[in-house]
C-alpha cells in the first residue's frame, strides 16, 4: 500500500472543500481523481503532496503517518513528485539542466537522465529554455523532469488540460508508457472521463468535496451510481417519470425498474450509444419512433437529434450516437430499438 488516505475534511474560510474523504492506492496503480472543476481535486493532491497543511484527517505514505493536525512531512521528505497544471519549470534553466537538476540526488545521475531523456521523448530541444516550447514540449519536459527525481508517487494536476485535442492524444499515450516503465504509482486529477479511463487502473468520482464512487473504468461507466457519474462520460437523454407494476414508461417504449417499489419517483439516464435506429417509411409500423431534426457527422460517429413521443403525446428532445455513416434526413422517420447497457435508473428524491 503506497498511500492511505483517512477521513480529510477540509475548509476554505467557511466553505467545506473537502468533507470526510478516505481511500486507499496500490503499489504500482495509476489513480484517477475524476470531477469537475471547484470539486476538491486540486485541494485533495495538495495535501497529499504537503504544500496544504491537514485541518482533520491523516495521510499515511507506505504506511508511515505524515500528516495530521500535529505533523506535517514537508513535501521534499515524502518521495512525492508534484507536475503542476502550469508545468513550473525553471526557466533560467535549459531543458537538459531541468532534468540534471531534478536527478542531482539520485548515485545514478546521468544513467537517469539520459533514461529519463529518452522515454520522454525530449532528446531534440534539451538546449532550449521553457519560453522557447510548445505547450506539448513543456508537459513532456515537466513529466520527465518530475520523473528524474525517481518518486514512489507522482501527482499530475489536469496534466492536458492546455492542449490541442491532436497532440493530447499522442501525450497521453505516452504519458501512460512513461509512468508504466517505471516502479511508481500516480494520481492523475482530471475532469475529462476519456482520459481518466483511459490511464487509470481505478478511478476515484469526486463531487462538491465527497467521494461519490470508486471502481474500475469498465465499473464505473456500466454501473454509474447516480445520474451525476453518469453524465460524466458524455452527453445524456434524461426522462423523470414513475414506476409500475416492475416498469417505467418512457417515450423509447417500457424499461424494467427492478429493485424499485410502485410509485417511485425516477430518472432514466440515457446514453445516445442505447438508442440504436433504423431508417423507416412513413406510415410508421414500429412501436418505438422517431422523427429525425437533424443528423450531425462527426467523422467516426453522428449525433442524430430526433423528436419522440410519450403515451400522451407529449414530444421530448433525444439525441443518439450511431455509425458515421448513418445520416437520416431531417423529417424523415426512424424506428427505435434499446441496448439497456446504457440505460440506467436512479431513485429522484
Amino acid at each position: 500500500m503506497i498511500l492511505d488516505v483517512r477521513n480529510l475534511t477540509h475548509y476554505f474560510d467557511n466553505i467545506k472543500a473537502l468533507d470526510d474523504v478516505s481511500f486507499k492506492i496500490e503499489n504500482n496503480s495509476i489513480i484517477s481523481i475524476l470531477g469537475p472543476s471547484g470539486c476538491g481535486k486540486t485541494t485533495l493532491i495538495r495535501l497529499i503532496s504537503g504544500l496544504e497543511e491537514i485541518q482533520e484527517g491523516e495521510i499515511y505514505l507506505h504506511d508511515n503517518l505524515v500528516s495530521h493536525k500535529k505533523i506535517n512531512l514537508p513535501p521534499e521528505e515524502r518521495s512525492i513528485s508534484y507536475v503542476f497544471q502550469d508545468f513550473a519549470l525553471f526557466p533560467h534553466m535549459t531543458v537538459l539542466e531541468n532534468i540534471s537538476f531534478a536527478a542531482s540526488s539520485q548515485k545514478n545521475k546521468k544513467q537517469l537522465t539520459d533514461q529519463v531523456i529518452t522515454l520522454a521523448k525530449i532528446e531534440n530541444f534539451l538546449t532550449k529554455y521553457p519560453h522557447q516550447l510548445s505547450g506539448g514540449e513543456q508537459q513532456r519536459v515537466a513529466l520527465a523532469r518530475s520523473i528524474a527525481v525517481q518518486p514512489k508517487l507522482l501527482l499530475l494536476d489536469e496534466p492536458f488540460s492546455d492542449l490541442n485535442t491532436s497532440l493530447k492524444k499522442e501525450i497521453i499515450d505516452d504519458t501512460l508508457h512513461l509512468i508504466k516503465s517505471l516502479e511508481s504509482s500516480a494520481i492523475i486529477v482530471t475532469h475529462n472521463a476519456e482520459e481518466a479511463m483511459f490511464l487509470s487502473d481505478q478511478i476515484i468520482v469526486i463531487n462538491h468535496g465527497s467521494i461519490v464512487q470508486v471502481g474500475t473504468p469498465y465499473d464505473i461507466f456500466y454501473n454509474p451510481k447516480n445520474s451525476y457519474v453518469a453524465s460524466l462520460f458524455g452527453e445524456i437523454n434524461l426522462y423523470s417519470t414513475k414506476v409500475f407494476d416492475g416498469y417505467c414508461s418512457t417515450p423509447i417504449g417500457k424499461i424494467k425498474a427492478l429493485d424499485f417499489a410502485n410509485g417511485d419517483n425516477v430518472d432514466i439516464v440515457i446514453r445516445p450509444e442505447a438508442l440504436i435506429l433504423n431508417k423507416e417509411k412513413s406510415p410508421l409500423i414500429s412501436e418505438v419512433n422517431g422523427i429525425v431534426v437533424d443528423s450531425k457527422f462527426i467523422g467516426n460517429y453522428a449525433i442524430v437529434h430526433m423528436t419522440v413521443s410519450d403515451s400522451t403525446g407529449e414530444k421530448f428532445h433525444m439525441h443518439s450516437k450511431v455509425s458515421g455513416d448513418f445520416l437520416p434526413k431531417a423529417a424523415s422517420s426512424v424506428s427505435i430499438k434499446l441496448d439497456t447497457r446504457h440505460i440506467f435508473i436512479f431513485s429522484r428524491n
